[in-house]
């Protein structure tokens, strides 16, 4: 297994790759200053003497692009009740709703990661695996996944006391540093608990390209942002001058004060004319192209205050609205795998099992735009004349803590006592 190791360490492609997401994702996480620094330290002999600042372009048009569970799934298993219930207590315990929120905006950040399922302490949860700390071995297409090397950075920060753990469809190991094998055994899972997230259909490599024009754009920016914040700083101030003087020499004056000047002698302040105007325009007009660039809205990044949702500005953009749709596509068999994968994870480890036949099918909330209470209403008795909808339907649209139709209906049942009582002149 030393070979393994050291083919990675000493493939530049893939020293370049992780870097590059690593990058990727300290930008997400607002961890930027560090390489603004370097970056300032390049073009500025005395960088220590600029005010740093970004603005956090990745993370806004990430977030406003990975729009899968804007608002939380439905999921419906098909199966027994005892499959139902175990798969209600799984998914609270692996806390599944935020896990693949955060998985679709890595998704679209990196543009390949991974989810492992896993077994721990007595419960299955689920890790979500930046690309940076993945290394994939595949057979004929990207999808033919071989094995799976996971890279586990040590507490300390210690170089030597980095983990691996290698996985195949017959066995595992777990690593040293130097890839020494420090434990390993059968894999009790028969295949490899891993699903692959790409944030489009892989073609000719596992590892999908894009997004590098969005960290550009950040470092652009933050650039320009450092730049303006200097012009501002010494704009501020005029520099005086004096004609006629013998040179060479320099005066203070304090208010109040006099000063003796040569005959013919002048004492003045000039005024620099920095060009401000034409830096903020500069950084307005990357922020739209980023924005633009990655199909929102120029709007999406303006600083100009506005009314408008998040969900409306997804409803009324058609091409986030078709973006979202095909990611949908992608993310409807990615709940399918992780279902197939959850089961026989868990079903290793308990005697109480989630059923081979049992099914997931998946229901992705339809996002729509900012109505009135008026609006809503005569929507509502509309739908209710045609029959499509009962008032259980509208309780659990207006209050989101309501997820049965049991609940929705007990609450009915509590309004018309209550009315009833009020009519009866009780309360």
């Amino acid at each position: 297994m030393n070979s393994l190791i050291d083919d990675i360490r000493n493939s530049q492609s893939t020293r370049q790759r992780k870097a590059d997401q690593e990058l990727r994702l300290d930008y997400f996480q607002d961890n930027q200053l560090e390489n603004l620094w370097a970056i300032l330290s390049q073009d500025f002999s005395n960088p220590e003497k600029l005010q740093p600042c970004f603005v956090n372009i990745v993370k806004k048009i990430t977030n406003l692009r990975a729009c899968v569970y804007v608002e939380e799934a439905t999921r419906s298993v098909e199966g027994s009740e005892q499959d139902k219930e175990l798969f209600a207590i799984i998914a609270e315990q692996a806390q599944l709703d935020n896990t693949l929120k955060t998985a679709s905006k890595l998704t679209k950040l990196l543009k390949t990661c991974l989810i492992r399922v896993v077994y721990r302490n007595g419960r299955l949860d689920l890790d979500l695996l930046p690309s940076h700390l993945v290394d994939v071995w595949v057979g004929d297409s990207p999808r033919d996944i071989e094995s799976v090397l996971v890279t586990h950075p040590p507490l300390d920060g210690r170089e030597e006391n980095t983990t691996y753990s290698h996985w195949t469809a017959t066995e595992w190991q777990r690593l040293d540093y130097r890839g020494r094998v420090i434990e390993s055994g059968p894999n009790p899972y028969k295949c490899l608990p891993f699903v692959s997230l790409w944030d489009s259909t892989p073609l000719n490599d596992f590892w999908l390209p894009g997004g590098d024009d969005l960290v550009a754009l950040q470092e652009a920016i933050n650039s320009k942002l450092v730049d303006l914040l200097h012009t501002l700083r010494f704009q501020a101030f005029a520099v005086g001058w004096i004609k006629g003087g013998e040179g060479g020499g320099s005066i203070q004056a304090d208010p109040g004060s006099f000063v003796e000047l040569p005959e013919g002698g002048e004492l003045g302040f000039a005024h620099p004319q920095a060009a401000i105007s034409e830096a903020i325009e500069a950084i307005d007009m990357l922020l739209k192209w980023a924005a633009v660039s990655n199909g929102l809205p120029a709007s999406s990044l303006s600083t100009e205050p506005t009314d408008e949702s998040g969900i409306s500005k997804l409803v009324s953009n058609s091409e986030l609205s078709e973006m979202r749709r095909d990611d949908i596509a992608l993310f409807r068999q990615y709940e399918k795998q992780l279902f197939h994968l959850i089961r026989i994870v868990w079903n290793a480890h308990n005697s109480k099992r989630l059923s081979d036949s049992a099914t997931i099918s998946v229901d992705f909330a339809d996002p729509k735009p900012d109505t009135s209470d008026t609006d809503k209403a005569n929507a509502w008795k509309s739908l209710m004349e045609l029959g499509v909808i009962g008032p259980v339907d509208i309780v659990m649209e207006r209050n989101p803590d309501i997820t049965t139709r049991e609940e929705a209906l007990e609450y009915l049942m509590q309004v018309k006592i209550e009315n009833d009582k009020l009519v009866d002149g009780v309360l």
